[in-house]
């Protein structure tokens, strides 16, 4: 056994983790030189002691219930996690992964291989800690949003209203009744801008996941654009469409969005749209092409910026169109991104979890 346990430990001694051989009672017959990494503990000073009186009190009885696991079903292997106790009283969190060898002739022992994961679970909980603080902020900015919304409404409807009783009652010269106008067109559009804020503060905050017939989706997109799509004379082309995991009124908004792009940055040619779809992997890759005047390559980083606008101000808008589809599809785990070139059209596509294996297009 001594030429057979000298060959194994050769193997392993040189290993970055913490590798032990036990007995059935869990005192050490062997410990590998990174011992003193993970324990503090030289490999000499462990040879004799129990390994288990290391582990802390509260996860003893667990450690204890799966090395019986790995004795009455060997091999194994078994794995968990435990504190255990460094020479210098502190503890730390090891992985361990136990195997049963103890009817291999050339181990004859129970190997169990130490590995620190303190420094991950340290990692692990600083995360956790920064998606609840972002959790709480987004939150936050939600509820002020709101507050600020419902404080600007009035002033701007009470506004809006003086200057329509202007126009429609005053005696203004053509001067002052333009000026008045313009005042009209700026509250309508400050109203528009407070709606698309509180919409995108709104967006994606733990909204429920349910199966999506994505057809269903942008059948009603359609309809709710269905003045823009005849008085454009606008042509529409669906691909049979996937059942998808998602939000219902998030994923219209979304089509609708990229659906009413297609109709405002239209060319002079009758607008043509394709609403496509393309399994990958577990995701869908849904894709909304037009023949409209297409973006330039070196406008295209900015695209899904909050309050960006590459069009004329006479396309009417508040450049948060496209920042309310990124955090659509983002909030749904996937990505959004563009392929277009300037007078060629643009693609919009976005990845979508698929509702099931294999999920069918219908």
């Amino acid at each position: 056994m001594a030429a057979s346990f000298q060959g194994f430990r050769s193997l392993i001694e040189h290993s970055p983790d913490a590798i032990s051989l036990i007995d059935q009672r869990g005192d050490v017959l062997y410990a590998s030189a990174s011992s003193s990494k993970v324990f503090g503990y030289q490999p000499q000073e462990l040879v004799g002691r129990n390994e288990w009186e290391l582990i802390h009190p509260d996860d003893r009885h667990d450690s204890s219930r799966l090395l019986q696991k790995v004795l009455s079903d060997p091999p194994g292997p078994v794995q968990w996690h435990a504190r255990v106790c460094r020479k210098d009283g502190t503890y730390t969190w090891v992985e361990s992964t136990v195997s049963n060898l103890l009817i291999d002739p050339d181990v004859q022992a129970i190997v169990v291989n130490h590995r620190d994961v303190n420094a991950r679970r340290a990692e692990e909980t600083e995360r956790q800690r920064h998606a609840d603080e972002l959790a709480r902020a987004n939150l936050q900015l939600e509820e002020f949003a709101y507050t600020v919304a419902h404080d600007l409404r009035d002033p701007l409807s009470t506004i809006a209203g003086f200057a329509d009783v202007l126009v429609r009652t005053a005696q203004l010269d053509e001067g002052n009744k333009e000026i008045a106008e313009l005042i009209l067109m700026g509250t309508a559009r400050m109203s528009r801008l407070i709606d698309d804020l509180l919409f995108f503060a709104s967006v994606g905050a733990n909204k429920p996941r349910h199966g999506v017939e994505l057809r269903h989706a942008v059948a009603q997109a359609a309809l709710n654009l269905a003045l823009s799509i005849k008085s454009s004379g606008a042509k529409m082309r669906v691909d049979p469409l996937p059942l998808v995991q998602g939000n219902e009124s998030q994923l219209v908004c979304l089509f609708q969005n990229l659906i009413g792009n297609a109709l405002k940055y239209r060319g002079d040619e009758t607008p043509e749209i394709h609403v496509t779809a393309e399994r990958r992997g577990p995701d869908w890759v849904i894709g909304i092409q037009d023949n409209g005047l297409g973006i330039a390559t070196e406008d295209q980083t900015c695209l899904f910026v909050p309050f960006t606008r590459l069009a004329n101000e006479d396309i009417p808008g508040t450049g948060l169109g496209l920042a309310v589809c990124k955090k659509i599809v983002e909030g749904l785990g996937g990505t959004i991104w563009l392929e277009s070139r300037i007078g060629e059209g643009s693609k919009f596509c976005f990845t979508i979890l698929a509702e099931e294996e294999g999920g069918s297009v219908a």
